[in-house]
């Protein structure tokens, strides 16, 4: 027999089903209070306990009671993802005839992770009040962040990773954070080795932001309320640029809104600032550039304006970098906190699965036009940077956003959106420069964002300037076989009348891997003259396609797919891979290939013979020998054609 079993007695389970229907004092309560006190520690105590602790019990119960649920439901393990909710100890701990000492001093043993799981919502005032009591004797308050505490976080840190907290508990927590880092005084010691004062300040910063990005990510429905309780502008700004730039996803949509507009305001002193730079450098005296922009200092926030105040005296050198202010601005955000408003589709969850966001697809279009619009404000007043530039990606994602969410690209837009790329490129390397892993990434995504937005540039009426595929007279084939069908569709009706682009796309089918729409055919029909431009491409493949033999085959089978295939068309292909490719088997020809074969051949066994023995071949110079071509030498006897030229 287990220590679960009971001795003797009224089986438990029938105790259990009448804990909550007998009156408090009738003989099957008193039998089930004498079972409870004689049963050993297990399961079978803890469900009786539980149950009379909900049921019968749950105005009045004696006090060994619940010292003995209390002490059996605190040996139970929080596990994470929401895991244990400590049922028999809350439910114990939160009794009307619980006393303070009894709740006190059970608290005192709790885990950090005991004490959240505790303090849930709904767990009463009284248990939550002496939560939130022991919070304060274990944390201390106010404490000056650390890199340590980041690794090792500290109590109010923890209970904050806990959802769904009570809220005297949760406003306790945040109280108790650690602060905003100190510079260390520069007679500290250093304990760190190599890591100056200054090192360890920002890393002491970098922890206080990734403990603000742990709580705006657990406590999704509390993000008015950290807003709200946020004690000064820069804890405010730090919640706000993690609710925009690291769960955009969960917040709830009018704050969304209301964040992103109110970032966006912030941008007015840094174009404050650009311009006022740009009249100083161009020798317009500091009374006349005060006069210009009068208005707008005065409306500025003290602490604003102080920083603006900065660069009339330039005391420290920093108008140079007031120049790119405005760009800088943008930049920043496109590439921090608003990337994911502005690119949704690239936020994913660990899994690799896209987010279900709460904001709706309109109020994200909404607010990266909004973005746009200030961006372009910022492109009209960038300029190239004089000194050595160290271009990354980052210099150019705000571009491609604004182009993306802007209505109308104009073209005063255009040449200013072509003056950025044309300066900021990949750097020039050495061929024995060695270069890391980060910075060939950082190269290609760059040359990636160039070529991305000279697409839109060169086609901004694209229906979604994302896939834009841009001048007609610069794209390639491989690049339209890599288009969806829906862009492809809308690039070629957009350019309708151009033969150059439908050539292009005909030629897309021999590389892409499946296209339903638009077919081969319809393709065709969009050429001013379909038949004599497929007898032309056809004729000059290896020049116009190259490549190996599986582009060739796919070549190929588009053509022999055709209806009313002329015999002309069949002699253009390439000899092996019309002999090898089409037929109703695998492996076999098709009949238009045999039947032009045996017009040119006949009856004649040497023909036959020469044309067995032809050069033509699957793969190298000889691949690309037209049909027609090995056929007339073999017929007539002559020397064997020279493959076609492939530039």
């Amino acid at each position: 027999m287990t220590t679960d079993e009971p001795r003797s007695g009224l089986p438990v389970e029938f105790l259990l089903a009448i804990a909550a229907e007998a009156g408090p004092g009738s003989p099957p309560i008193r039998m089930a209070l004498e079972k409870a006190r004689d049963l050993p520690e297990g399961t079978h105590r803890d469900d009786l306990l539980l149950a009379l602790l909900r049921g019968a019990l749950s105005g009045s119960a004696p006090e060994w009671m619940l010292k003995a649920a209390a002490d059996s439901g605190l040996k139970e393990e929080v596990q994470p993802y929401g895991g244990s909710p400590l049922s028999l100890a809350r439910v114990a701990l939160t009794h009307p005839s619980c006393p303070d000492s009894l709740r006190e001093e059970a608290l005192r043993r709790c885990t950090v992770a005991q004490l959240g799981a505790l303090g849930h919502e709904g767990c009463g005032e009284a248990l939550a009040a002496a939560v939130v009591s022991e919070l304060k004797d274990r944390c201390p308050h106010r404490q000056p962040m650390t890199p340590e505490l980041l690794e090792e976080p500290c109590v109010s840190q923890l209970i904050l990773r806990e959802p769904r907290l009570h809220d005297a508990v949760f406003f306790a927590a945040l109280g108790l954070l650690p602060e905003f880092p100190q510079l260390p005084a520069e007679d500290e010691s250093e304990e760190d080795g190599d890591l100056t004062r200054y090192d360890r300040f920002w890393e002491a910063r970098k922890a206080w932001e990734g403990t603000w990005e742990h709580i705006v990510t657990m406590q999704t429905g509390r993000h008015h309320q950290l807003i709200d309780w946020a004690p000064d502008s820069r804890s405010r700004t730090t919640i706000r640029d993690h609710l925009l730039g690291t769960v955009p996803w969960d917040v709830e949509p009018s704050l969304l809104e209301e964040m992103a507009s109110e970032d966006l305001a912030g941008f007015a002193v840094s174009d404050l600032i650009t311009r006022l730079c740009g009249m100083l450098r161009d020798g317009i005296p500091e009374y006349e550039a005060r006069s210009r922009i009068a208005v707008e200092l005065d409306a500025l926030k003290p602490e604003a304006r102080e920083r603006t105040e900065d660069y009339f005296n330039d005391v420290a050198g920093i108008r140079k970098y007031g120049l790119r202010a405005a760009a800088s601005w943008v930049a920043s955000r496109a590439d921090g906190s608003w990337r994911y408003i502005l690119t949704p589709s690239e936020a994913k969850t660990p899994y690799g699965k896209s987010r279900d966001w709460l904001a709706s697809e309109k109020l994200l279009a909404t607010l990266g036009g909004r973005f746009a619009a200030t961006a372009v404000k910022a492109l009209h007043l960038w300029e190239p940077d004089p000194g050595p530039l160290r271009p990354s990606p980052r210099d150019l994602r705000w571009l491609h956003a604004a182009l993306l969410h802007l209505p109308h690209v104009t073209e005063e837009v255009k040449e200013k959106a072509r003056a950025v790329i044309r300066h900021v490129r990949p750097s020039s390397r050495s061929p024995w420069e060695h270069l890391d892993y980060k910075t060939q990434q950082g190269d290609q995504r760059l040359a990636e964002l160039r070529t991305a937005i000279e697409r839109i540039l060169g086609d901004p009426a694209a229906v979604s300037r994302g896939s834009a595929l841009g001048d007609p007279d610069q794209v390639t084939a491989r690049e339209l076989a890599r288009a969806s069908d829906e862009v492809l569709g809308d690039y070629l009706t957009r350019h309708a009348g151009d033969d150059a682009l439908v050539e292009l796309a005909l030629l897309s089918f021999a590389t892409s891997s499946y296209r339903s729409k638009p077919s081969f055919s319809e393709v065709l029909s969009g050429h001013s003259s379909p038949e004599a431009a497929l007898a032309q491409i056809t004729t000059d493949l290896r020049k116009r396609l190259g490549g190996g033999p599986h582009l060739r085959e796919a070549w190929t089978r588009q053509v022999l797919a055709l209806p009313d295939l002329t015999p002309e068309l069949v002699r253009a292909l390439p000899a092996w891979t019309a002999l090898t490719v089409g037929g109703p088997r695998y492996g076999t020809a098709h009949e238009a290939v045999a039947s032009v074969v045996l017009a040119a051949l006949g009856d004649s066994g040497e023909a036959w013979s020469r044309f067995a023995a032809s050069p033509a071949s699957y793969s190298g110079p000889t691949a690309w020998l037209r049909l027609g071509d090995v056929l007339d030498a073999a017929a007539k006897e002559t020397d064997w054609p020279t493959p076609p030229n492939s530039k």
